[in-house]
């Protein structure tokens, strides 16, 4: 029982497969806390995912004389 062979294998691979997992979920945690942190960063994430937004002049309207604006009195 003490022997290993094909079918028993070291402890040590079953450490280098949660390697990986535990590399990737770091870099998911990283990147969630990167898109917190920064503004600019998330601001590029979501023109990224859903475009960029619309950007719209706005022209207020040109002042009515003073008779035309009806107060209802």
């Amino acid at each position: 029982m003490g022997k290993r062979n094909a079918e028993n294998p070291p402890k040590r691979e079953r450490r280098k497969k949660r390697r990986g997992r535990r590399l990737l979920l770091l870099a998911v945690a990283g990147g969630a806390g990167a898109l917190v942190l920064s503004e600019d960063l998330r601001n590029k994430a979501l023109d990224a995912l859903f475009g960029s937004e619309e950007e719209f002049q706005y022209t207020p309207p040109a002042a009515a004389p003073d008779g035309a604006a009806g107060t209802g009195s």
